[in-house]
């Protein structure tokens, strides 16, 4: 079960990849999506086909990630999506003209091989259990913290930066993860009857708020960078959740869980240097800079 899980997350990874782009086209060749997603825009992408065709894809790949969460823990199948990564470049290179410089090469190896490892060491340990009842309370309310945190960035923050965007939908969507896993094991492994609804709730809740996010990152920056944060700070975070509350690595040695955390901060270490080098971003930062000349200079001027 173990390797069909796998197979299926790999297939969700590279429909990731494939929905992204066309939803980033989309979004960002919409008037002043740069400054945030309004109802409006949302309004206007339920009629983009481009948009429609993202969205399609990637419900096909969640659909496929939900299986592979109910066939395997969630330490070994969530990580598998920073897969999405290197596909995403490949697009990128093929589709939008990326230009590849040796920083962007470099933080795509490093994601890659600390995600890599991180699934390897995680597929040794890793032990699924079924939590039913009051234990299952626990992922409820931090997924709940999770949401209410997420509503005070969204209304607090009109003008976010994509980091910020990108982790707030990595945290939620590591909260969808885990709580998909635990209700698709309480479904198979012990009936109808005993799924927690309440965690169904909070995980559409986390999905909405989780794909507000997204695509407001979308607009705020390039579709790599999205995928980059998404396939590494929603698995960790995933983890996380699954080593403490759900117990999945309660049988682990402690050297195990310090080489999966250190493999898990090289991971992240390789998202924030390609935040900071994607060569989008660098440009992006470059008119904004020579915008900010000329308008001193016309201020000069003026005075």
């Amino acid at each position: 079960m173990t390797i069909v899980a796998i197979a299926l997350a790999v297939l969700a990874a590279v429909a990731l990849a494939y929905g992204a782009l066309f939803q980033h086209e989309a979004v960002a060749g919409q008037d002043d999506s740069h400054d945030g997603l309004s109802w409006a825009h949302f309004t206007e992408l339920l009629r983009n086909r481009r948009w429609l065709l993202g969205l399609s894809i990637l419900g096909v790949g969640t659909a496929g990630n939900f299986v592979a969460l109910a066939l395997a823990p969630v330490m070994v199948v969530q990580p598998i999506g920073a897969f999405s990564l290197i596909v995403s470049v490949l697009l990128g290179v093929r589709h939008r003209g990326l230009k590849v410089n040796r920083r962007l090469v470099q933080s795509v190896v490093w994601c890659t091989a600390g995600v890599t490892l991180f699934v390897g060491l995680s597929a040794t340990t890793a032990q699924s259990e079924v939590h039913l009842g009051s234990d299952a309370l626990p992922l409820f309310w931090i997924t709940a913290v999770a949401v209410a945190i997420g509503l005070v960035i969204m209304l607090a923050f009109r003008h976010a930066p994509q980091l910020v965007l990108i982790i707030s939908a990595g945290l939620l969507f590591a909260c969808v993860a885990t709580n998909a896993h635990l209700v698709s094991v309480q479904f198979l492994q012990a009936g109808l009857d005993q799924v927690t609804w309440i965690n169904a709730a909070a995980l559409l809740a986390a999905v909405a708020l989780g794909s507000w996010f997204v695509q407001n990152a979308y607009a705020a920056g390039p579709p790599e960078m999205v995928i980059a944060g998404l396939t590494v700070i929603d698995p960790i975070g995933a983890v996380i959740l699954g080593t403490i509350v759900l117990g999945e690595a309660a049988h682990s040695p402690i050297w195990l869980i310090i080489l999966i955390t250190l493999t898990g901060l090289v991971a992240c270490a390789a998202v924030v240097v390609l935040s900071r080098y994607h060569p989008d971003v660098r440009d992006r930062e470059a008119q904004r800079r020579n915008a900010r000349r000329s308008d001193t200079m016309t201020d000069t001027e003026e005075s």
